[in-house]
């Protein structure tokens, strides 16, 4: 007879018996990971947001969404620290208008000229001091809906 009820059986399968064993479950660590909402404006800080990179990131939402496709420089993202050291930007499809896709997100690589100073209150947000985006060529990791690109700290 089955220690199992039928309840938690999936479908067409016989009894099952399960092994009594003395052994106890390894305990396992897990990290929680602090995710902030952030709005980014697109562009170089040292060319009056103009170009490629991010110009500036700020924590609350300044503007409404409807406003975002009429700007095309800014869009709603996510910011978390990333397992390297540095820090993940999650962009989501829906947000972005067709000119922010095609120059910063098309080809696969992320192009920032500049770095880009992470404000005060995101940086402690996710535990970091004095954080700064450092300038560089990352690759544009595709999901199902968003992009991810991982930045690298000065």
């Amino acid at each position: 007879m089955s220690s199992i009820s039928n309840a938690v059986r999936p479908a067409n399968v016989g009894p099952t018996n399960l092994p009594i064993t003395s052994k106890k479950a390894q305990k396992t660590s897990i990290q929680s990971v602090k995710i902030l909402h952030c709005a980014v404006v697109f562009g170089s800080p040292n060319a009056d947001c103009r170009g490629t990179g991010i110009c500036k990131i700020t924590g609350t939402y300044e503007r409404h969404i409807l406003d975002l496709k009429k700007d095309c420089r800014l869009t709603l993202g996510q910011i978390c620290q990333s397992p390297n050291g540095g820090v993940s930007l999650f962009f989501f499809r829906e947000f972005l208008c067709i000119q922010l896709y095609k120059a910063h997100f098309r080809k696969g690589i992320f192009n920032m000229d500049a770095p880009c100073a992470l404000p005060e209150h995101i940086a402690g947000g996710l535990g970091l001091e004095g954080a700064v985006l450092a300038a560089g060529r990352y690759p544009v990791v595709e999901g199902e809906g968003y992009f991810r690109i991982d930045i690298n700290l000065d």
